[in-house]
């Protein structure tokens, strides 16, 4: 109970930090790109707007999860509060825990929200007529749109997002884990950049792991730092499951959604592991 009410304290106080003006940002830039790609067919239309706007939310969401939780716990040693906070009937961990809840939460409501505009924008896409069209039928299309089939291909591009953003949110939940738990040793500015740093090597594992495979005379220390990054940093590009949102008719073995299940289990369990050690430091932390 103490933990949900410290998260949802934390989650009101990000709000009021205006960072739903990202949101509004946002929204605008997709909007606009929109009405900037009516030179393409439906298909190109659709392809390069899923695929950019997704980036963004990656990009965004990483910036707003990094940006608040570097400041969760530091602010409130700055401002004393923590003392006024722990004198009370509360343990540290969960102090340690809603704080991250409390991100978790600010992650997630803005993911949500770009989630939300993103589907509404590419709903309003699907309208166009679907890609081989022949000039008759977009002739007919402009005069009554095809509602049943405007419906399915809207349908099919909501759920496209809803399965990429949810693999984004978890993997932006371990971002989350990691700079809450460096911001007991490191200072904001610096905290930043050391999660920043995490994310774009773990985004990048698949050159890390072949500089752990190289094996050149004279010159082992890359490998070797390669390999500790590559099993200590989390594998973000295994979150990357962006070819099969932009083109799902590419047939491929694997279920989308029980891989995007996957690697969503692995961020909840990969931030448990990081939460866990910062819980035990925090516990241990002199106030």
């Amino acid at each position: 109970m103490n933990t949900w009410v410290i998260a949802r304290n934390t989650f009101g106080d990000a709000l009021r930090k205006r960072v739903l003006l990202i949101f509004l940002l946002l929204a605008f830039v997709m909007l606009t790109l929109a009405l900037l790609l009516n030179y393409f067919t439906a298909r190109e239309q659709s392809t390069i707007f899923k695929s950019t706007q997704l980036v963004i939310i990656l990009i965004f969401g990483a910036l707003i999860s990094i940006t608040t939780a570097v400041f969760l716990i530091p602010n409130e040693i700055e401002r004393r509060t923590i003392y006024s906070v722990l004198s009370k009937p509360i343990q540290r961990w969960e102090f340690f825990l809603g704080k991250f809840l409390g991100g978790a939460l600010t992650v997630g409501f803005m993911v949500g929200l770009m989630s939300i505009a993103l589907m509404l924008v590419l709903f309003v896409l699907a309208a166009k007529p679907p890609t081989g069209a022949t000039v008759e039928m977009a002739q007919n299309t402009a005069q009554s749109v095809d509602i049943k089939g405007w419906m399915s291909r809207g349908l099919n591009d909501i759920l496209l997002v809803l399965r990429g953003t949810v693999v984004i949110y978890f993997q932006l939940v371990i971002v989350t884990a990691i700079a809450t738990t460096l911001s007991l040793f490191l200072t904001p500015t610096v905290n930043f950049s050391v999660t920043a740093f995490i994310w774009i090597v773990g985004s990048l594992q698949w050159l890390v792991a072949a500089l752990a495979h190289q094996n050149k005379q004279g010159f082992v220390l890359i490998p070797l730092l390669a390999n500790g990054f590559y099993y200590l940093v989390p594998h973000f590009h295994d979150f990357n499951i962006m070819g099969s949102i932009v083109h799902p008719e590419v047939p491929v073995a694997v279920n989308h959604w029980a891989y995007a299940g996957m690697v969503s289990v692995y961020g909840v369990l990969y931030a448990g592991l990081v939460l866990l050690a910062g819980t035990l430091a925090f516990d241990r932390k002199e106030l």
